[in-house]
């Protein structure tokens, strides 16, 4: 495609369409707002356009994107004074639905080992197999956080009374 910009002979603008609503989903659940969100899904893109990686399967560059979307969200709460928003720049979004609001929640609280390999097994389908290569960790390393992960959170909904329906 002329004048497109390519990656890996899939085009950057395909890889968007694909996966932008999976890094998106990852920056919301670490930033809450949707305007830092957005904005890390950019700049996650824009770092892979200009990465030069090569991977073996599109499933590695979307788990590429996704892990540099927590850690760039990651590095923007971290920073000191973060101007808060007002409410109307929020934008019309549907609110999540209370169940899924609790869940997300309790699983922002888990420590971050514990929540990567959560969100990208529960939530984008990826096997024990894929994250331990992703992670450079081993499948046993993933099966443990995993097996802990869950542990973690159902000792929290459960101490908090359940998820509301």
């Amino acid at each position: 495609m002329k004048g497109e910009l390519e990656f890996a002979s899939v085009s950057l603008r395909k890889l968007y369409r694909e996966y932008m609503p999976s890094v998106y989903r990852m920056a919301f659940s670490y930033l809450q707002n949707h305007p830092d969100s957005e904005d890390v899904v950019q700049e996650s893109f824009l770092r892979l356009a200009q990465s030069g990686k090569h991977f073996e399967d599109v499933r590695q560059v979307q788990a590429w994107l996704i892990i540099t979307a927590a850690n760039l969200s990651k590095d923007l709460l971290r920073r000191a004074h973060r101007k808060d928003l007002p409410l109307d720049a929020v934008g019309d979004h549907p609110a999540p639905r209370e169940e899924h609001r609790q869940l997300r929640s309790a699983v922002l609280e888990l420590p971050e080992k514990y929540r990567t390999v959560i969100y990208l097994y529960y939530f984008e389908g990826y096997s024990v197999q894929e994250l331990a290569k992703l992670l450079h960790r081993t499948e046993n390393t993933v099966k443990t956080r995993l097996r802990r992960g869950r542990e973690l959170l159902r000792d929290k909904i459960e101490r908090e009374g359940g998820i509301a329906e």
